[in-house]
């Protein structure tokens, strides 16, 4: 849940969102998700916000938004704001947002608070695949981090792609969840865009 204030900042309000992956046929587990956020959008006369997130283009199935759209009809959950429906805090699809985040991102890299990563998903997967193994949780062990600017100068002009992320101390940040309770996640492993 997020609470937000209007423009106006005098209502504070409720918004919710649904944020689907357009890669295929949406399964029953987010439409009751989708469900749940509507309703409980509805119960405290909040907004139900609808965003696609589409950033993984390699994986995106022609026609799945059009899909996902007609089972929320099909399931008179109707968002208050998303890609069709309009609204104030546009736009409703992640990567026509990127432009938005872009200026953030170059102040996060040059005032050192983020790095450029240029781990291969083939890495990755074996650093997650060992983690595993080990019965230990999956997380970017900081291979990137600490490059220095003639490193990571060399794999931009060999056009190595990368993904940019948060530069974090090493804490767990403990949060409230409605429906979880506490919770507890390690922010140093957290990635804000890919190339």
């Amino acid at each position: 849940m997020l609470r937000c204030f209007h423009v106006s900042q005098s209502v504070n309000c409720v918004r919710v969102r649904f944020a689907p992956s357009p890669t295929g046929q949406l399964h029953l587990g987010s439409l009751r998700t989708a469900l749940y956020n509507f309703l409980f959008a509805k119960a405290n006369n909040g907004k139900f916000i609808l965003r696609i997130e589409d950033t993984d283009q390699t994986r995106k199935v022609s026609g799945a938004v059009e899909n996902l759209c007609n089972i929320l009809q099909w399931a008179s959950v109707h968002p208050d704001e998303g890609p069709f429906s309009g609204g104030d805090c546009g736009p409703y699809v992640q990567s026509e947002r990127l432009h938005l985040y872009q200026k953030y991102i170059e102040t996060l890299l040059e005032n050192g608070t983020a790095y450029k990563c240029f781990c291969s998903q083939k890495r990755l997967d074996l650093l997650k695949k060992e983690a595993l193994r080990n019965r230990e949780t999956p997380r970017y062990d900081g291979k990137c981090r600490h490059l220095s600017d003639e490193e990571r100068q060399d794999k931009l002009q060999q056009g190595i792609p990368y993904v940019v992320r948060l530069k974090l101390v090493q804490l767990a940040e403990p949060f409230e969840d409605l429906i979880y309770g506490p919770i507890e996640i390690d922010l140093t492993k957290t990635r804000v865009i890919q190339s």
